[in-house]
């Protein structure tokens, strides 16, 4: 394990803390004049990391995002203990994949020619990085983001937006430019179905029998469920990144449909008012797509492993940030629920699982403390980085019986649930 400041002993954080109180860590702004800000020894630990980390893994291997600060970050957020943090930190470590760099000139004229080769990352990093020292994060993010082909690819399962919403939030231009460089060289171009291409008479030809009153739910799991078109396992190279692929190439005017289905059931709604939708989609997702085997819940990797929650948050961070356009937020709501509805389809286009809740008068129901309590001590990164998506959701959208329950499912899995990777519904 390489040293870093989250896991010393209390000795040693003691004698840095001292040394650190003579001599102030201070944090300049982006494209900010003002005082440097004196922040904090465990601001300054995940500041150290990132720079240690920064040109030394990559941010994804077959479908295992690098999600080392992220799990970090989220368990402090959580009220993890440091003997927790560094159980999570050797867990996750051993995991990261060295970087390589091909070492092939990427600038502002080419950026675009190599966008959707994974082997090009660390190139694509080393050309933010250097974006960033010329253009400040407010407008590298402007001209390589929201007035780019990046804000439509639907690589990875979004998990690069997540990583660029972090960036964003926590104010860590590194973290930002990794986040570019994983769009870029995981691009899949969604263009055509995120905006809203199709024209009312081609919407009538093509679109199946529903009614504008068809909730999300009845349109993935009635409609998408049982459209026998997408029948047949969706294989790419093995990983879920190319099975996505595949499926776009191979059934994209049938997406298409199904897209101009959900804009006929969000006629005029506030963006924001779909977003939160596809966040109280996605943690739903949580539930339904595991079964019971034997006692055991197994539940499904892409679709109940909190990536779609994640990513929906993400789109909110990603929004609230977007320069005055309506067009750019319109695509990155499109964008979310086209991730959900590939993920679905990609996954089995399982049935809804009806999971037994249990009720809040029962002595067995776990309040939020004992619920973060149980999954922080499991050590499981995916429930880990789940429950922190959950806490958040449930702060920010009036529905708190639908993420204590999603909790309570949570805290029940991790203690001998299973992840199932190849899709539920296929099993």
């Amino acid at each position: 394990m390489t040293s870093t400041g989250f896991f010393l002993s209390q000795q040693q954080q003691q004698q840095q803390q001292q040394q650190r109180q003579k001599t102030p860590y201070y944090l300049q702004n982006d494209n900010d004049n003002s005082t440097p800000v004196i922040i904090s020894t465990s601001r300054r630990m995940l500041l150290d990391m990132i720079q240690e980390h920064h040109s030394s893994f990559v941010m994804e291997y077959r479908d295992r995002p690098n999600t080392l600060i992220r799990t970090l970050v989220g368990l402090h957020e959580l009220g993890a203990n440091d003997e927790q943090l560094a159980q999570v930190y050797k867990q996750l470590y051993p995991e990261l994949m060295p970087l390589k760099r091909n070492y092939i000139v990427i600038n502002q004229n080419n950026w675009q020619e190599y966008l959707g080769y994974s082997g090009y990352y660390g190139d694509y990093l080393a050309f933010f990085d250097n974006q960033l020292e010329q253009l400040g994060m407010d407008q590298l993010l402007e001209r390589y983001f929201y007035l780019s082909p990046l804000q439509y690819s639907l690589g990875s399962q979004l998990q690069p937006l997540v990583h660029l919403a972090f960036g964003i939030e926590q104010h860590l231009p590194l973290v930002v430019t990794q986040g570019l460089a994983y769009l870029a060289s995981t691009f899949l171009d969604a263009s055509e179905l995120c905006e809203e291409s199709l024209t009312s008479e081609e919407q009538q030809g093509q679109q199946p029998n529903v009614t504008s009153a068809a909730t999300n739910d009845e349109l993935l799991f009635d409609l998408v469920g049982a459209d026998q078109r997408f029948g047949g396992k969706i294989d790419g190279r093995n990983t879920f990144h190319s099975s996505i692929k595949v499926l776009l190439k191979s059934k994209g005017d049938l997406l298409k449909t199904y897209m101009a289905v959900w804009h006929k059931n969000t006629p005029q709604q506030q963006q924001q008012s779909l977003v939160d939708q596809l966040v109280v989609m996605a943690t739903r997702l949580i539930t339904y797509s595991n079964h019971i085997n034997q006692g055991q819940i197994e539940l499904d990797w892409f679709l109940g492993g909190g990536q779609l929650l994640s990513s929906a948050l993400a789109i909110q961070t990603l929004i609230k940030h977007c320069p005055s356009n309506p067009s750019v937020v319109s695509s990155l709501v499109n964008l979310q629920f086209l991730a959900t509805l590939c993920t679905y389809i990609v996954q089995g286009r399982p049935s809804r699982a009806h999971y037994e809740i249990t009720p809040p008068s029962s002595p067995q129901r776990l309040d939020w403390a004992d619920c973060v309590s149980t999954i922080v001590q499991s050590g499981d990164q995916k429930a880990i980085l789940t429950m922190h998506s959950l806490k958040r959701a449930s702060e920010c959208i009036d529905d708190n019986d639908l993420y204590i329950n999603t909790a309570n499912f949570l805290a029940t899995f991790v203690q001998d649930g299973i992840w199932i990777k190849g899709g539920i519904g296929w099993w």
